[in-house]
């Protein structure tokens, strides 16, 4: 089984490939099964392998999946190989030693977290922003051979180094990342510009249900994960967050919606 959350493509990409490589076909979107109220109980047959696959926010955990896994039960647990595959644009913080702390107090063991580097998506910091196209290809034809070493690793059992990580982990994993989850999860700086055509494309792409439309127009309630997803996959790009978005790039992995 695969548990994932993604919001502009990065993280879907890894778990469907993940996912056909080990013949995996049990992918539960995250997001999707905690804001619908879905049961989270799980059965495990003897064996079977738990995978989480998500991305990096703010050098930490997303909260809809840290809500997802400290509400999930499983089943028949027999000790089954655990592992995490994370994607960032740069740096994965100290979200490793945040797994493993929140895997013990469910008495699990995990001996595979690993990171894997994709284009850059969070563009409402200021002096953020998405990459460009030449690095953004770069990227994802890299990720390509490194996410290969990590599923033979996985398949082998046999731990690697491979998990991106660099300087001031307290800075970012420590201070900053508590900051983002207590102020940035606001959706209020959300509006559409006068682009919107009302086509209901973030509606459709919020992984939380967090946008409805009203007079063919988005409003955006308070669920927000901050995937940016109803940013990115704007076909108009007629979605903006305050001041921080404007003028900024986009980006989605995959073909883009019409």
């Amino acid at each position: 089984m695969i548990c994932y959350f993604s919001g502009t493509g990065n993280s879907r990409w890894v778990a469907k490939t993940v996912s056909a490589r080990f013949a995996d076909s049990r992918l539960v979107d995250m997001a999707d099964a905690v804001v619908s109220g879905n049961s989270l109980s799980f059965n495990l047959s003897e064996g079977e392998q738990l995978g989480f696959v998500f991305p990096v926010h703010s050098w930490g955990i997303p909260w809809i999946v840290r809500r997802f896994i400290k509400k999930m039960t499983v089943n028949n647990y027999y000790s089954n190989l655990i592992y995490c595959i994370l994607t960032c644009g740069d740096d994965s913080g100290l979200t490793n030693r945040m797994l493993q702390k929140l895997f013990r107090s469910k008495g699990w063991q995990c001996r595979h977290i690993y990171s894997v580097q994709m284009p850059n998506t969070y563009v409402v910091f200021p002096g953020f922003d998405a990459d460009p196209v030449e690095l953004e290809q770069k990227k994802k034809a890299e990720a390509v051979p490194t996410l290969n070493k990590i599923m033979a690793a996985i398949e082998s059992d046999s731990p690697i180094d491979c998990y991106l990580q660099k300087g001031q982990q307290f800075l970012k994993s420590r201070i900053i990342y508590p900051l983002f989850c207590k102020f940035k999860m606001s959706s209020k700086p959300f509006y559409y510009t006068n682009k919107c055509i009302g086509c209901g494309i973030c509606v459709k792409n919020c992984p939380t249900h967090n946008i409805r439309l009203e007079n063919d127009r988005p409003v955006w309630g308070d669920c927000c994960t901050q995937c940016l997803s109803c940013l990115h996959r704007c076909p108009q790009t007629a979605i903006e967050y305050g001041k921080q978005s404007i003028g900024k790039r986009r980006y989605y992995y995959g073909k883009r919606d019409k």
